[in-house]
């Protein structure tokens, strides 16, 4: 069994009742390939392309479904800040103030050699 068949195992549930098109086919199957990139670029000369309402829906289905989570893009965001800001405290909080005298040197240790 080919991955754009329904039935089979790699087959992805939100696609099953899609219509029948070749093309749409080939994007289900791409998607569930992991081919991404074809499935973006494929999905808008379909819609393009095609007069039938239910192919134009799925194909804008498929391409929504590939697009990132605009909530991960924020949570990214807010991460490289939180990384930004903690990186220059570090930098400019590392170690005794500048102006401190030094701390005094303990006693030099005594070496010993043993025979």
């Amino acid at each position: 069994m080919s991955k754009a068949d329904p039935k089979s195992w790699g087959f992805p549930a939100f696609a099953r009742d899609f219509p029948k098109d070749d093309a749409l086919d080939a994007l289900v199957a791409a998607y569930a390939e992991g081919d991404y990139r074809a499935v973006t670029d494929g999905a808008a000369k379909l819609v393009a392309s095609t007069e039938d309402d239910a192919v134009k829906k799925a194909a804008l289905l498929l391409a929504e479904r590939v697009k990132p989570d605009p909530t991960s893009r924020v949570v990214f965001l807010l991460t490289a800040a939180l990384l930004a800001f903690l990186t220059v405290w570090w930098v400019t909080h590392d170690g005794p103030p500048k102006d401190s005298p030094p701390a005094p040197a303990g006693p030099v240790p005594t070496v010993e050699f043993v025979k």
